[in-house]
């Protein structure tokens, strides 16, 4: 409407000097100049389009009113033709650049705006609350910036979706698409634009948007809104991470001290009914009750000299006291100490299960914390043994491999599910399958998780029906003074 209203305008005039260069007796090229001044005013200020149709009506005003004969479109001489082409030329190739000038500045000018909103949108949100929602304020800062109508981003890390402005019911079934967004394409209601958010690794969530703005810059926008969301998510883990380990520090100062507080007076409770046990003079129901209180006692003491050993296994300044051991020597010696436990309670099952031990080497080497290594295999054993089936065998292997040594402790007994194949080794953790079916505090595997990674090892466990459950102890070697080869016979230790 508003080209149509130019073109009519430019028309009059060139109808209107037609008439008053007639009556003033205006020559050709006079003409032509004058012409050729408003189809360039045309061109500056309204367009290549409107400019061409004026340049059109001039040159019929041209011909029929000023190159003779005059008041006919008959051309008598060839050189007013060619000055009649020049003047189109010139016309259209001046309208051309003018306007495509005025496309230039136009572009420029749109540019500009996307630079300086996109600017204040950045700058929003290095300014952003990290503890309120990242969404809606992302939202808010878009809406006011852009000026537009509505707003809605949602969040593909976290499933969040906050929407600002005018968001009316009809526009309901897209909040629904975007809540429920699938592998499909999303397609958005009209009158909105929509852009995808990617992040590194991958779809990262959609932002949709009301109102007048290019796509180019919703796609820039959306560029920045995914590195601003992983910017957040990256805030949230930094935040839970220092929550975490400031959780632990507190966890390991409590196991500390209640370790130490009931450190004295179980020691006093257990010599006094040793002492009791040895004075005598005590009838057979007072015995069994002082043996029940001396084995309890110890039982307690054991548990709270675990609780000291947590305690200082998350301490930062864990040091190890290295020596040379020999892998063969440490297992019997652990399976030793694992019977001697077991000869004062005979009536537990775990106790009751046949133990082997296959070493592949005469003497396999390693540097390494004798108490700290020697109370994790200890540890592994003992849990072996409280989740094997009844009668069937428990099996302690050392292997070299590559440069590492590996110690491995299998038995046969309910498969460990892969979800809680990693999770076993946090502290307090039990699944839910066993919580109740043997006793146990939960921390146990927890400290050998943390007594090999102080070696620079590592604690693994596999677990199927078909082979059964082993846990895997990898540890660097100490070079071997001196090779033998063979391999060691099973020995098997049976139950007395």
């Amino acid at each position: 409407m508003r080209s149509s209203a130019q073109c009519a305008v430019g028309i009059g005039l060139c109808c209107v000097f037609a008439i008053v260069g007639a009556a003033s007796n205006f020559d050709l090229s006079t003409a032509s100049l004058v012409y050729l001044l408003v189809v360039v005013v045309f061109a500056l200020y309204c367009g290549f389009w409107q400019a061409s149709v004026v340049s059109m009506v001039a040159i019929l005003c041209e011909i029929y009113f000023f190159a003779p004969p005059t008041y006919s479109f008959r051309i008598a001489e060839g050189r007013h033709v060619f000055a009649i082409l020049a003047f189109e030329t010139i016309a259209l190739a001046v309208s051309r650049l003018s306007a495509s000038e005025r496309e230039s500045a136009r572009a420029s000018q749109q540019m500009r705006v996307k630079i300086q909103r996109l600017y204040a949108v950045s700058r929003g949100a290095l300014l952003l609350c990290m503890s309120e929602s990242v969404e809606r304020q992302l939202a808010e800062l878009i809406l006011k910036e852009f000026q537009l109508e509505g707003v809605a981003i949602f969040n593909g890390l976290n499933g969040a979706m906050e929407t600002a402005g005018e968001w009316a019911r009809a526009h309901e079934a897209l909040r629904s698409a975007l809540r429920l967004r699938s592998c499909q394409p999303l397609q958005a209601s009209p009158g909105t634009l929509h852009a995808e958010l990617r992040s590194k690794d991958g779809y990262a969530g959609v932002v949709v948007v009301i109102g007048d703005v290019q796509q180019l810059a919703l796609d820039s926008l959306a560029s920045l809104l995914a590195l601003t969301l992983e910017r957040h998510r990256a805030f949230v883990k930094e935040g839970e991470s220092e929550a975490a380990r400031r959780t632990e520090e507190l966890r390991s100062t409590v196991l500390d001290g209640l370790a130490h507080a009931f450190k004295t007076p179980l020691t006093i409770i257990r010599a006094a009914s040793s002492g009791l046990l040895e004075a005598g003079h005590l009838d057979s129901v007072q015995t069994e009750l002082t043996s029940m209180i001396d084995e309890q006692s110890e039982r307690l003491n054991e548990l709270a000299t675990r609780l000291l050993q947590t305690a200082r296994m998350e301490s930062a300044h864990l040091s190890l006291h290295r020596e040379t051991l020999d892998a063969g020597a440490l297992l019997h010696e652990v399976v030793d100490r694992f019977r001697a436990r077991g000869a004062e309670s005979v009536d537990d099952a775990p106790f009751l299960s046949p133990i082997s031990i296959k070493v592949s080497e005469p003497m396999l080497a390693l540097s390494a914390d004798h108490e700290m290594l020697r109370s994790t295999l200890g540890e592994l054993l003992d849990n072996a043994a409280k989740y094997s089936s009844a009668g069937t065998r428990i099996t302690l292997a050392a292997t070299r491999r590559n440069h590492e040594l590996l110690f491995s402790i299998h038995n046969w007994g309910k498969v460990i599910l892969p979800a809680d194949r990693r999770r076993i080794f946090e502290r307090f953790y039990r699944s839910p399958e066993q919580r109740h079916h043997a006793p146990g505090t939960g921390i146990g595997l927890s400290v050998a998780h943390r007594a090999a990674a102080a070696h620079q090892g590592h604690i693994w466990v596999t677990s199927s029906e078909q082979e059964g459950t082993t846990f895997h102890l990898s540890l660097p070697m100490t070079p071997l003074h001196q090779q033998a080869g063979g391999m060691l016979e099973d020995k098997a230790l049976s139950n007395r």
